[in-house]
């Protein structure tokens, strides 16, 4: 039985290793394309890395350099802005997105709050700001725990125990307020063609409203039928617009945080 165990377990790190080569060479073949300047083939290769092992911060970053490079800056602000939500530190997927949203003159609203504030809140990914507020809570029900299993006593002890119970409430509250201030993250969109007409209702044939361009940043509303309303921050503009025009910065799936 022992011997049977240890097959197995050589099996399943031998397969495991072997999935982690495999989807190696997928990106450093993905990589080459790029560098001999098949832009297209290298964003197909990311995309299908991307299907099947998940959301990685780096692929999407060289994704939304090879849709820069053949001028889909749509694409190219979406994928930097999927990169941005796991990695919202990289100085050079920063400078990238604000090179893209320059070029395509898709400059997203300056946020309501003090930009000290505004930066705090985007220094931790949402993922981060949630591990955060676990965290806290851990600790203090863990405290919670160690004063019904200990008899506590007046003293040193009573002092640490304190100090690290206001600690993880601090950190649980200022974690709770950031991610409620970011909550209207999970409706932001990315309009991907510079071809997309905002319309008056969810028809082909319905009166148009304005050309917003590739790369603006939208809050999503309802669907109807291949339509989507959405609605443009810092204007007036809002409409429905042609579902493959626009996608969701957190996919459906919520594999992007």
């Amino acid at each position: 039985m022992r011997r049977l165990f240890i097959i197995c377990l050589v099996w399943m790190c031998g397969a495991a290793a072997s999935a982690l080569a495999d989807g190696r060479n997928d990106f450093d073949q993905a990589n080459t394309m790029f560098e001999t300047g098949n832009f297209a083939g290298a964003a197909a290769a990311y995309e299908k890395i991307l299907a099947e092992n998940g959301p990685r911060a780096s692929v999407y970053y060289n994704l939304g350099n090879s849709h820069l490079r053949m001028g889909d800056y749509g694409p190219a602000i979406l994928a930097y802005e999927r990169a941005k939500m796991l990695t919202p530190r990289d100085p050079d997927l920063r400078a990238n997105l604000a090179l893209a949203r320059k070029t395509a003159a898709a400059f997203e609203q300056e946020s309501a709050l003090h930009p000290r504030v505004a930066a705090a809140l985007q220094f931790l990914s949402r993922n981060e700001w949630s591990w955060l507020v676990a965290a806290g809570a851990v600790l203090l029900g863990g405290l919670g725990l160690l004063c019904g299993v200990v008899r506590v006593r007046r003293g040193w002890m009573t002092r640490v125990i304190s100090i690290s119970a206001a600690f993880a409430v601090l950190v649980i509250l200022v974690g709770s307020v950031a991610l409620y201030l970011r909550r209207d993250e999970a409706a932001r969109g990315v309009i991907l063609s510079a071809d997309a007409v905002l319309r008056l209702s969810p028809f082909e044939t319905a009166g148009s409203v304005a050309t917003p361009g590739a790369g603006r940043t939208v809050q999503l509303g309802e669907k109807s039928g291949d339509f989507r309303f959405i609605e443009i921050p810092g204007t007036n503009l809002q409409g429905w617009l042609a579902d493959k025009d626009v996608a969701a910065v957190i996919p459906p799936d919520g594999t992007v945080n």
